[in-house]
């Protein structure tokens, strides 16, 4: 009786952690659904982002633990180079507009500057849910509607169990597909050692407050490279500065094929 009793005390001493988890994850799951869901159409040579697929105020409606600095109003440009294309989430003046009508190269390095960048205007709600929100926002943020090479960079978060499965299963279907003079029908290639290391790790989200700090640990999809478990050390006061402080590559996925 008391070993049962004893059980059930530590049942219930994981519930708020698991319902923790649970929380984190569907915040990610939602957010990457909405990048997802966004296209890009074609406007004279260029192509830019189908207002009918994405709108920054709905996106941004995703981060509410996360403020946007006073007198500050943050927008989104996409950046077509012909060769790849990319979002920018910028900051600007709440009376200010982006001047879209200068030349090409200045455009670029204004959306690059620094001062200019969305993430360096924002700052998290005191909650471990407002850290993730804005960490997510930093590194995460403007993983959307890629274009061509800049699929190189292409990035997100595994979070859930059945995901996870789910690429492990694709992975091994994969690797089952592939003789010595066979590429792999999805242009990846992937080793057994990874897949039994991939099959053993816990996806879960794992924040921890320790010193000042939120340590943030999740788990990358570097769709064109690996799967790998990086570990985040966020500030808990301005400036709320963002360290990567550890990364494990669980699994290789380099691709067979060029863009």
């Amino acid at each position: 009786m008391n070993r049962l009793k004893y059980f059930l005390i530590i049942i219930i001493s994981l519930i708020p952690s698991i319902s923790k988890s649970q929380d984190y994850c569907e915040f990610i799951l939602e957010i990457q659904e909405y990048q997802d869901f966004v296209k890009l159409k074609s406007v004279g040579n260029n192509d830019i982002i189908d207002s009918s697929s994405f709108s920054i105020t709905t996106y941004l409606s995703y981060f509410d633990n996360i403020e946007v600095e006073e007198g500050y109003k943050i927008g989104v440009y996409y950046f077509d180079n012909f060769l790849d294309g990319n979002p920018y989430l910028y900051a600007n003046l709440e009376n200010k507009e982006l001047n879209e009508k200068v030349d090409k190269e200045s455009l670029y390095e204004l959306l690059n500057s620094e001062k200019f960048r969305a993430k360096n205007h924002i700052k998290p709600k005191n909650t471990e849910i407002g850290f993730l929100q804005y960490l997510f926002f930093s590194e995460m943020g403007e993983q959307f509607a890629l274009k061509w090479h800049a699929n190189y960079n292409e990035k997100y978060i595994i979070c859930s169990r059945e995901e996870l499965d789910e690429i492990i299963i694709e992975l091994q279907t994969d690797n089952k597909e592939v003789t010595d003079n066979e590429k792999i029908d999805s242009g990846y290639s992937v080793d057994s050692i990874g897949l039994n290391r991939l099959e053993k790790i816990n996806p879960e989200i794992v924040i921890e407050s320790k010193n000042d700090f939120y340590i943030i640990t999740w788990i990358e999809n570097r769709t064109h490279s690996g799967i790998y478990r990086c570990v985040y050390q966020v500030q808990q006061k301005v400036p709320y500065r963002i360290d990567k402080i550890n990364e494990e590559k669980l699994i290789d996925t380099p691709i067979d094929f060029l863009y």
